[in-house]
């Protein structure tokens, strides 16, 4: 997963971050509602097939390199 994929994630579920995403930008940065986020996570966790562990502190790098290491 790289920086494109994870934007098109987002648009996917119509959520604008309130600051622009880049692989240091905290979750918790991005100011998305829980539930969107929720939502986010859940989808990419189905696809996987296992837990990301993602906490509010997880950059979206961190959430990135998760999704490579799983073949996403």
């Amino acid at each position: 997963m790289n920086l494109k994929d994870f934007n098109e994630l987002l648009e996917k579920y119509n959520v604008e971050p309130a600051v622009e995403p880049t692989e240091s930008t905290p979750v918790t940065d991005l100011e998305i509602d829980s539930f969107d986020m929720m939502m986010i996570l859940g989808d990419l966790e189905n696809s996987m097939g296992k837990s990301l562990d993602v906490t509010l502190d997880t950059t979206v790098g961190e959430i990135m390199e998760k999704m490579t290491a799983a073949g996403m």
